[in-house]
């Protein structure tokens, strides 16, 4: 069985992971955090966003700058 780790990594990313795979500073990820457009938790003293949102997210900008 998966430690709680394991899934902790394989569901969320940090917000740093998520500006590269959005291309977009720390900051503008952060703002969507707190904008609720990224579902996030606060392990210790880092954010996590999950990695689906991330990814719906990249999907919505691909669909924006190629329709």
């Amino acid at each position: 069985m998966p430690s709680a780790d394991v899934t902790l990594t394989e569901a969320m990313m940090t917000l740093a992971e998520a500006g590269i795979r959005l291309r977009l500073p720390y900051q503008d990820v952060h703002r969507l955090m707190l904008l609720g457009t990224l579902e996030s938790t606060k392990r210790g003293s880092r954010w996590y966003v999950k990695r689906v949102d991330v990814e719906r997210v990249a999907a919505e900008r691909d669909r924006a700058r190629h329709p």
